[in-house]
């Protein structure tokens, strides 16, 4: 997102995301709390998902997704702080599009600096749409507001490492 991008008409189901869209994506990416990426349909924006760093306490990791004998009490993540899709073009594959876009983001980065999970404080209504893409319910959190909710990158990183693998033998 930059300030040539024209947000002004975006408008998901969700006063909150767009008024963030409209008012505060740009500032909080000038002041390097967080990024913006729309989704553009020619020059209009239809979607946007928001990141940032977080970190998500190992004692909330289920025992599979944990790194054992790990030293310390936190996990580095990537959060997933916004994503909003256009009321106009819902149910259309926009907002699994960023999301998958926000996990390559995600890969991209723990290649660099090392970070193995994704978060995200969800609205009650999107639940479904993350447990559907492999996230997991916080049990602790799950009577909160926006529940937290995570993604251990590491199965995918590897599935992802096997079919490069695959293909170098192919070649």
């Amino acid at each position: 997102m930059n300030a040539k991008h024209d947000t002004s008409s975006f408008n998901s189901d969700n006063i909150d995301l767009n008024d963030f869209l409209k008012s505060n994506a740009l500032k909080d990416q000038q002041d390097r709390v967080s990024r913006t990426y729309l989704c553009l349909s020619g020059k209009t924006a239809v979607g946007y998902i928001t990141l940032a760093t977080d970190t998500l306490e190992v004692h909330v990791v289920e025992g599979n997704d944990g790194i054992k004998d790990y030293l310390y009490r936190k996990y580095p993540s990537i959060r997933i702080a916004r994503l909003a899709v256009d009321q106009n073009v819902k149910n259309r594959g926009i907002g699994r599009f960023l999301l998958l876009a926000a996990i390559g983001i995600a890969i991209d980065v723990s290649n660099k600096v090392g970070c193995r999970y994704i978060t995200v404080d969800s609205k009650p209504e999107s639940i479904g749409f993350y447990q559907k893409n492999n996230f997991k319910l916080i049990k602790q959190y799950m009577h909160n507001d926006f529940p937290k909710m995570y993604l251990n990158m590491y199965p995918i990183i590897e599935m992802m490492q096997q079919v490069e693998n695959r293909n170098q033998f192919d070649e």
